[in-house]
């Protein structure tokens, strides 16, 4: 039981280190800082392996009691202070996780926005129309401007 708990213990810790690590990646994508963006995403690589590790040693541990989900598990166990900490590191984890969740998917958004101003700023350099999607039916298919094309060697 003891060892259950520390692995909890331990990814519940590496969950909000994640977090604050996320959100101060966010805060340098609201400022367009992509190298300080870049260095917070290499550091959390190496806990999201240890988050990995730790979940494959919680896995372990449950295939070992013949279970495949902790709360099944916990569910099983009798009353007792280690079953109120594992409720508790539990509850703790699926809150960080959430608020995880919710950071990432506007780091996404400021990334995919990033992204789409990088496009449009290249087709503007390029002189390289929007293509079928956005052109009008007269406009040769889409083809660049200046007879070339975006990306192209020759330019």
């Amino acid at each position: 039981m003891k060892d259950i708990i520390e692995v909890l213990r331990q990814q519940l810790i590496l969950c909000k280190r994640l977090l604050d690590l996320a959100q101060a990646q966010r805060v340098e994508l609201v400022k367009t800082d992509a190298v300080t963006a870049r260095k917070l995403a290499a550091t959390m690589e190496p806990i999201m392996a240890n988050i990995n590790s730790l979940e494959k040693r919680k896995e372990k541990f449950l295939t070992s009691r013949g279970e495949a989900d902790l709360n099944t598990w916990l569910s099983k166990i009798p009353d007792s202070p280690d079953k109120e900490v594992l409720d508790t590191l539990i509850n703790k984890q699926k809150i960080v996780l959430q608020e995880l969740k919710k950071v990432n998917s506007g780091n996404m958004q400021y990334l995919n926005r990033h992204t789409e101003f990088i496009d449009y700023n290249i087709n503007v350099m390029t002189q390289t129309s929007a293509g079928v999607t956005y052109g009008t039916p007269g406009d040769d298919g889409g083809r660049p401007v200046q007879g070339r094309k975006m990306f192209d060697s020759g330019v």
